[in-house]
């Protein structure tokens, strides 16, 4: 499949749209982990991250916690590729709450 683009739809950056950049490095992303109050380092290894999540969350679910918000910021994505929905972060924070109680 060839695109006209392939960089990242939520931040507008002209970025190419990598999956560490669109979970870990979009501005987009990294607002939503910050209101989950988990602040990724970017330059560190994807493995030191999840680690890093795990360390800062201190509970036994953290990986689903992760797992919820990649998802959810996968959705927004996609909704803003094939739906033309922009996503806000309130709104995806909101979703969050809502799938994670």
């Amino acid at each position: 499949m060839v695109l006209p683009s392939y960089n990242c739809v939520l931040c507008q950056q002209g970025v190419e749209e990598t999956l560490f950049h669109l979970l870990l490095e979009c501005p987009f992303a990294q607002e939503c982990w910050i209101h989950l109050s988990l602040f990724p380092n970017t330059q560190d290894e994807p493995y030191t991250i999840l680690q890093s999540f795990r360390d800062q969350l201190h509970v036994p679910f953290f990986m689903e916690v992760i797992i919820l918000m990649c998802w959810i910021i996968w959705m927004g994505r996609n909704d803003l590729i094939f739906k033309v929905l922009n996503p806000s972060v309130q709104g995806t924070l909101l979703f969050f709450k809502l799938l994670f109680t």
